[in-house]
């Protein structure tokens, strides 16, 4: 079993990536409807 301490940091960055990853994909929407394809597809991979 993990220690609750380093579960919580665990949990906390797994947080924090799940909050990048949908944040790039956002970016990636935005210049998608603006019609900027190449950073479209630069924020989405």
């Amino acid at each position: 079993m993990l220690d609750k301490n380093v579960a919580a940091l665990l949990n906390d960055q797994i947080n924090k990536e799940f909050y990048s990853a949908y944040l790039y994909l956002d970016f990636s929407n935005y210049y998608k409807d603006e019609g900027l394809d190449g950073y479209a597809n630069w924020y989405f991979i």
